[in-house]
């Protein structure tokens, strides 16, 4: 089975995740997007994006608008924590825009937020840094972590295993 693994990435947190599981998938391909790979030279494809204001980045909409009918599995990263009630409706969201037939799972993971970003948004809003922010970010930037990454590694071996059958 040929897998590819693609992903975008800018602090290195989606990176972290493609990595691990490209090393989890053996001979799987490991490519940083924009990239000339094509989707439908493989038979599995996971597909990675950041959260940018909100939505998954450019360069991954373009991969994965090209993926077609090749079945897919979706993985992001973001500042937030993915399981708490702003981190669910983000997965929602972004299920509900992504939805097509060979969209295996979507999962996502906590992910540091680029200092630039975090001056620019304090900058736009005019809103200080409040202590309840300052500790969320200090949360975020210990993220992905081992557990991120075994739990990364884990979930994509479950599905290339499924796939197999």
């Amino acid at each position: 089975m040929k897998v590819l693994v693609a992903y975008s990435s800018i602090t290195g947190n989606t990176e972290k995740i493609g990595k691990t599981i490209a090393e989890a998938i053996p001979n799987s391909e490991c490519v940083k997007l924009p990239t000339d790979k094509k989707a439908e030279d493989y038979d599995l494809v996971f597909c990675g994006f950041w959260c940018d204001k909100g939505v998954p980045d450019n360069n991954w909409k373009q991969f994965y608008e090209s993926t077609g009918t090749v079945p897919v599995a979706v993985f992001g990263t973001l500042g937030g924590d993915p399981h708490n009630e702003g981190g669910m409706r983000f997965l929602q969201k972004v299920k509900n825009e992504i939805h097509k037939s060979s969209l295996l799972d979507l999962r996502l993971w906590q992910g540091k937020v680029d200092p630039k970003i975090i001056e620019i948004m304090t900058r736009m809003s005019g809103k200080p840094m409040t202590e309840e922010r300052r500790l969320r970010l200090e949360e975020a930037n210990k993220h992905p972590d081992s557990k991120d990454l075994r739990e990364a590694a884990q979930w994509a071996f479950e599905i290339f295993k499924s796939r197999q059958a």
